[in-house]
C-alpha cells in the first residue's frame, strides 16, 4: 500500500516537473523563435528577434555566392552587391509572432513548420535596383562571345518557302538571371548554375502557326492575278507576284513597291490623261487633238499598295487599277457614245447622247488672240445662273451673267448660253467672239444643260 502511494507520489512530482519544463520554455519562447527556425537560410532558433536580425545581416551581406556555368565559376559576389541593407527585424518579429510558443515540442522534433499558425516565406526582400544593375553589368560581361538563340522561321532558298530550324545558344537572359540572383541570396542558396538562363526560342519549327504561315506564303506565291485596263486583259506576270510576298518578324507580308516599275510601264502604256487623242468628227474626217482636261492616269503609288492587299486575301483575282481623272471607263479611248463636239473651223457643235445625234447648233467660239482651246476635255461641273468674270481686249473688268454654266477646262473655259450675241455662226467669232468660251444660243444651251451630264467628255478641234 506504501509503494502504490510512493508511486504515485513520484509520479506527480515527474509530471509537474515535466510541466514546469513545457511551461518554461513555453514563456522562454514567448520573444524567441522556435526550434529550428531560419531565415534565408540562416539559423536563428531560440534567437531573439534583435539578435536574428543582426545575425541574417552579418551573415547575407558579408556570404559569398556563386555563379557557374558547365561546370565552371564565371562570377562571385557578396550580399553588399545587391543591397541586402533593410531592416528584417519587423520581418522577424512577424514572423514569431505568427509562431505558437506552446507548440514548442513539435518544433523542436519536426521543424518550424510545423510549429508555425500558417505557412511563411522566410526570405530577405532585396533592394532590386541593385539586384538590376549587378545582373545588367553582371551579363554583359559573360554575354561576351556566347552564341545567340535564334527562333524557328521562314526564308526564301532557291526560290521557294522553307522553315529554318530554331537554334539554341548560350547568351544569358536577363530576367531569369535577376530572379535566380534574387532566389539564392533570398533564400541563403550559396551557388547555381547559369544553364538554366539560357534565352531559349520562343518559336520553333513544330510550332503550328509557322506551319500555317509557311502553308499562306505559299499559296500566295502561286496567286494569279490579271488587270482589265482600257479594253485589253493584261495578265500580271506570275513571276512578279510571287517576289512580292515575303516572310518577316512572323508575318506573311507582300512588299507593293515590287510593282512600282510595272505600274509605272502600265502607266506609260494606258495613261490617256497627257496624251493626244485621235477622234472621228461628224463630218470632217478623223482629226488628232492635243490633251486637255478629259483622260485618266494611273495612281501608282496607292495601286501598288491595292494591289500588294488584294494579293494578301489569297485568291486568284482580276481588278482595274485605281485612276485619277475623267473618262474611266476602261474601254477604247475612253470618250464613248455620249459626248460634245465643237468644230472651231465651223463654228458649231453637236451632242451625242448614247451614239444619237441630240443637238446641232452654230456657236460662237473665242475670238483670235483669244481662241477656244483645242483638245480633249470634259464637263467637270453644272452650275445655274452662274456670273463669269474677266477681263476685255483693253484691260476693264467684265462680269457676265448667264443662265447656264458648264466648265470644261480648269482656266475659266467652259460652255454656257450667250444672250448677247445676235449671232452664231459663220465668221462671227472673228469680230465678236467670246474670251475663250463656247457661247450657246440660249435655247439650245438649256437643251445641252439638260441632256448633257457631268463628266461628259468634249472634244474641241
Amino acid at each position: 500500500m506504501h509503494i502504490k502511494k510512493a508511486a504515485v507520489i513520484v509520479g506527480g512530482l515527474a509530471l509537474i516537473a515535466v510541466l514546469g519544463v513545457y511551461l518554461g520554455f513555453a514563456l522562454h519562447y514567448q520573444d524567441t523563435m522556435l526550434p529550428h527556425t531560419t531565415f534565408a537560410g540562416v539559423s536563428v532558433g531560440g534567437m531573439k528577434v534583435s539578435d536574428a536580425s543582426a545575425k541574417i545581416k552579418s551573415a547575407t551581406l558579408d556570404k559569398q555566392y556563386t555563379l557557374t556555368d558547365q561546370g565552371k565559376t564565371v562570377s562571385t559576389f557578396t550580399g553588399n552587391a545587391v543591397g541586402t541593407f533593410q531592416d528584417v527585424g519587423q520581418d522577424l518579429a512577424a514572423l514569431q509572432k505568427q509562431q505558437n510558443p506552446w507548440a514548442w515540442p513539435i518544433a523542436a522534433v519536426g521543424g518550424e513548420a510545423d510549429a508555425a499558425d500558417n505557412g511563411n516565406t522566410h526570405s530577405l526582400k532585396l533592394n532590386q535596383k541593385k539586384v538590376q544593375t549587378f545582373v545588367d553589368q553582371t551579363v554583359a560581361k559573360l554575354n561576351q562571345g556566347r552564341t545567340q538563340t535564334t527562333n524557328a522561321s521562314i526564308a526564301k532558298k532557291d526560290g521557294a518557302f522553307v522553315i529554318t530550324k530554331e537554334t539554341y545558344g548560350t547568351a544569358l537572359d536577363k530576367t531569369k538571371v535577376d530572379h535566380l540572383v534574387t532566389q539564392m541570396v533570398s533564400t541563403g542558396q550559396s551557388a547555381a548554375d547559369l544553364k538554366e538562363t539560357y534565352v531559349k526560342p520562343t518559336v520553333t519549327a513544330s510550332s503550328a502557326k509557322l506551319q500555317k504561315d509557311l502553308a499562306d506564303l505559299k499559296k500566295l506565291s502561286a496567286i494569279k492575278g490579271t488587270y482589265s485596263i482600257a479594253g485589253d486583259s493584261v495578265t500580271i506576270p506570275q513571276q512578279l507576284i510571287k517576289n512580292s510576298v515575303y516572310y518577316q518578324n512572323g508575318q506573311v507580308s507582300v512588299n507593293p513597291e515590287v510593282f512600282t516599275d510595272y505600274l509605272a510601264q502600265l502607266a506609260a502604256k494606258y495613261n490617256t490623261i497627257d496624251r493626244k487623242r485621235t477622234f472621228k468628227t461628224t463630218n470632217s474626217g478623223t482629226v488628232t487633238v492635243p490633251a486637255g482636261t478629259f483622260g485618266w492616269s494611273i495612281q501608282q503609288s496607292n495601286e501598288a499598295q491595292a494591289l500588294a492587299d488584294t494579293i494578301k486575301k489569297g485568291a486568284d483575282f482580276t481588278r482595274h487599277p485605281l485612276v485619277s481623272g475623267s473618262g474611266q471607263s476602261f474601254t477604247g479611248d475612253g470618250v464613248g457614245k455620249t459626248y460634245v463636239e465643237v468644230s472651231k473651223a465651223k463654228q458649231h457643235e453637236w451632242v451625242y447622247i448614247d451614239g444619237v445625234l441630240k443637238i446641232s447648233t452654230d456657236v460662237v467660239t473665242g475670238k483670235p488672240g483669244q481662241d477656244t482651246p483645242s483638245g480633249a476635255f470634259f464637263v467637270w461641273s453644272k452650275q445655274r445662273n452662274a456670273t463669269l468674270k474677266g477681263l476685255n481686249d483693253d484691260g476693264s473688268k467684265y462680269a457676265s451673267p448667264v443662265s447656264y454654266w458648264m466648265p470644261i477646262d480648269y482656266t475659266g473655259v467652259g460652255l454656257h448660253d450667250s444672250p448677247w450675241q445676235t449671232k452664231y455662226g459663220g465668221d462671227w467669232y472673228k469680230e465678236h467672239g467670246s474670251h475663250g468660251c463656247v457661247n450657246t444660243p440660249p435655247d439650245v444651251m438649256a437643251k445641252v444643260y439638260s441632256l448633257v451630264p457631268a463628266g461628259t467628255p468634249v472634244i474641241v478641234y
